[in-house]
């Protein structure tokens, strides 16, 4: 993100906010399993699976993290395909072409 404006970073703050959300409310969904069920089932740490649900962190995480989450919280192809969506938009703007 070199030459980003005001409203880009804004806009990305925001993406990522909304990423976050739709990840912490499918993990409200599925019942909320531990981090720990989580992280093993996904093969990250605790750490790692606290950061993706809360968005916190200067890069979007990987796809294939959030795919597995999405997995391990039964979600169907519909809310994949969205997620992934923004989570292409996000990626955009971080790493614009």
């Amino acid at each position: 993100m070199g030459d980003e404006t005001g409203v880009e970073v804004e806009r990305l703050r925001a993406l990522r906010t909304r990423l976050a959300e739709q990840l912490m409310e499918a993990h409200r969904e599925a019942g909320e399993p531990s981090y720990s069920v989580i992280a093993g089932q996904v093969g990250v740490s605790k750490a790692t699976v606290f950061r993706l649900l809360n968005g916190i962190g200067e890069r979007s995480p990987k796809w294939h993290h959030i795919d597995d989450m999405l997995e391990v919280f039964g979600r169907s192809d519909r809310d994949v395909e969205r997620l992934r969506a923004l989570w292409i938009e996000i990626r955009q703007l971080e790493k614009p072409q």
